[in-house]
């Protein structure tokens, strides 16, 4: 290889790099002035003006005048192009199916959903329906990438659904199926829900401020995710964070993974049901509506059921603490009622523990039921811009 071709794909890699650098800031934090993203990016003005102009000439960014200052001329603000630079964005849920139309920037631009028709270990069903949902969504433009956000263990080398216990699927290549089925041309990424919730709450919700958190959600199933020194932790093979699946009550109740005792069983929405005097509802759904509406009104009963769950999420809590040390815990699902309207029991259930560092912040989740929607949107940004070339 000649110095001159050395010199000239390092040239081409070196402005890939400062192509993504920009794009990611101004995809975390929106309109910018040419000037601050010189202070931003470590790049020089004429630089700057370049990348600019490329991403302009691809889409991604428009530029225009800003406010006067003194009497010189209005700074260009810098903003990403949300209108026509978006990705498409799926929750399958055990009983819902949503789906989002993010733009560059993170702004859902529009939604659709549909109750979850599926039949367990046949999920060709889920396929077809999500297809029609995600075609509802397309713009004229067709998306930069697809995220989908699946409540089940996700193997990262290949992105293969490896067991999905709620939905009764195992090694399903969910990635192959709907790139056929959608036809949808950039990457498609799939990923585990509570993991992509904690990324969208790191970066939009509730946890935007904070570089260590855990998050945990409690619904039929519990999950969370863990970011560290801001980075979402995957483990080995991409399932870490399964912490719904601890052992916190050896030999207890029979989960659906196969073992006993797990988190999940202590404080789902089987365990705050149960609490509640209300054993194998037939539409679990309707029941828990009706406890949170009822709990909201203070009824003694309802909230004695988010009360009784304090000492077994305390337990947990405590283990995640211990392991990861979070600045902040934030709570989503059936845990963010809980925690309104029986935080002080959870905070005393945690002292009672002892040993824990202070100070340790609960707070609730921001993004709500959009949270796996927009860190699906934000895993499928985050593949757009390694892969931009």
């Amino acid at each position: 290889m000649t110095a001159s071709t050395s010199t000239g794909r390092d040239s081409a890699s070196l402005r890939r790099h400062n192509l993504r650098t920009l794009l990611r800031h101004l995809h975390l934090h929106g309109t910018t002035s040419r000037a601050e993203l010189t202070r931003a990016t470590g790049l020089t003005r004429s630089a700057i003006a370049d990348l600019v102009g490329e991403l302009a000439e691809r889409g991604l960014a428009v530029e225009g005048g800003g406010r006067a200052t003194g009497r010189g001329r209005p700074a260009l603000r810098v903003s990403p192009s949300a209108d026509t630079a978006y990705v498409l964005a799926a929750s399958i849920e055990v009983e819902t199916l949503r789906v989002s139309r993010v733009g560059f920037g993170g702004a859902i631009l529009d939604e659709a959903h549909a109750p979850h028709q599926t039949a367990a270990g046949k999920p060709e069903n889920t396929v077809e329906q999500l297809t029609d949902l995600l075609t509802r969504c397309l713009a004229d433009e067709p998306p930069l990438a697809l995220g989908v956000a699946v409540p089940g263990l996700v193997r990262a080398a290949d992105q293969r659904v490896v067991q999905a216990p709620n939905l009764g699927w195992s090694d399903l290549a969910l990635h192959d199926r709907l790139r056929r089925a959608t036809g949808l041309p950039g990457p498609v990424l799939i990923g585990n829900e509570a993991r992509l919730a904690a990324l969208a709450e790191h970066r939009r919700g509730a946890g935007r401020d904070c570089s260590d958190l855990v998050y945990v959600s409690a619904e039929v199933g519990v999950g969370g995710g863990v970011v560290s020194g801001n980075r979402v932790l995957t483990g080995n093979d991409g399932y870490g964070g399964e912490i719904g699946h601890m052992i916190t009550r050896p030999g207890g109740r029979r989960c659906r993974c196969g073992r006993r005792g797990c988190w999940e069983t202590e404080i789902g929405a089987d365990a705050l049901l149960r609490h509640a005097g209300r054993r194998a509802p037939r539409d679990r759904h309707a029941a828990i509506d009706d406890l949170l509406t009822r709990a909201d009104r203070r009824e003694d009963r309802a909230v004695a059921a988010f009360r009784s769950l304090s000492e077994p999420v305390a337990v947990g809590l405590a283990n995640l603490t211990s392991i990861f040390n979070p600045q902040r815990i934030i709570l989503g699902g059936l845990l963010e009622p809980m925690l309104r309207n029986a935080g002080d029991d959870l905070r005393a259930a945690l002292d009672d523990l002892g040993g824990l560092p202070e100070p340790l912040e609960l707070a609730p989740a921001e993004l709500g039921e959009h949270g796996r929607l927009l860190g699906a949107a934000e895993a499928a940004f985050d593949r757009f811009i390694t892969e931009l070339d």
